[in-house]
């Protein structure tokens, strides 16, 4: 009887990295969209983010045994380098991963092999951004849902697991507002891709949008496992491409009791 595999799970958080192309954002030119990134106004607001929400959520998992790769650029100003590795320092198993500007399957791919222990046989790469939540059992949801749904499928063929129940935090000066999503399209916060080691694709491979077009794909409905921010630095629309439950104030307070790491309080009193 053949081992049993040994997934490694590795969350991957792209923090301001300046990417050849992907983003909206490289619409300008390398000097401008660099310039942008790297105002230290902006990169204040994302450490506020980061420390809030990101931060927070990795701390809190139930199953700690993760392993966590931050890709920057190689020329990420070093007071905030040096920020960001305090930060992360707390968790079992992070790195800052510095690179110059590849596109971003190349970038996250070397931050994955970075992170990769030798005993793994099949990865499970986690996709979050630096100012996103996703919930206290996460990557204990993606240990038991990966290796179930690759299972479904021909021998060592990637597969993938997302979760599309979750909560928007729309930012403003004129007020936040957190309410309830449930996505029709696969969502980006938490999901994952189990694969052998070796194997071409991850979690990064394509649009997040349409890995349904690509891969089995097990969409986790029933629990709210995001939080996702909507603010004027996302590169990204906001779009809601499915339901808003209307949830109450009870509600909101029981999910974020239950699920997250975080208080209403906190959420609302948070800045733009």
């Amino acid at each position: 009887m053949p081992a049993p595999p040994r997934a490694q799970v590795i969350v991957v958080i792209r923090f301001s990295y300046l990417a050849e192309a992907g983003f909206k954002m490289n619409r300008k030119s390398p000097d401008e969209t660099r310039a942008t990134l790297y105002d230290p106004a902006r990169l204040s607001r994302r450490f506020a983010l980061f420390e809030a929400l990101t931060l927070p959520a990795l701390l809190a998992q139930t199953d700690p045994d993760f392993s966590l790769a931050v890709l920057i650029g190689e020329d990420f100003p070093q007071e905030f380098r040096a920020r960001l590795a305090n930060l992360i320092a707390p968790l079992r198993d992070s790195r800052i991963v510095a690179l110059p500007p590849y596109n971003n399957y190349k970038a996250t791919k070397l931050a994955i092999e970075e992170a990769r222990a030798p005993a793994a046989t099949h990865l499970i790469t986690v996709r979050l951004d630096d100012d996103d939540a996703f919930s206290r059992d996460t990557i204990a949801m993606q240990k038991q849902l990966c290796p179930r749904v690759a299972a479904l499928g021909p021998a060592d063929t990637p597969a993938m697991v997302c979760f599309n129940n979750g909560l928007f935090l729309e930012l403003s000066d004129k007020g936040n507002r957190l309410f309830g999503v449930i996505e029709k399209l696969p969502l980006g916060i938490g999901m994952a891709m189990i694969a052998p080691v070796g194997a071409r694709p991850t979690i990064f491979s394509t649009d997040h949008r349409r890995v349904h077009t690509r891969w089995n794909v097990y969409t986790e409905a029933l629990t709210p496992r995001f939080i996702r921010s909507v603010h004027r630095d996302n590169d990204s629309d906001a779009l809601i491409s499915g339901e808003r439950p209307d949830y109450s104030d009870a509600q909101l307070d029981q999910i974020l009791t239950q699920h997250f790491p975080f208080t209403r309080a906190q959420l609302l009193a948070l800045k733009a």
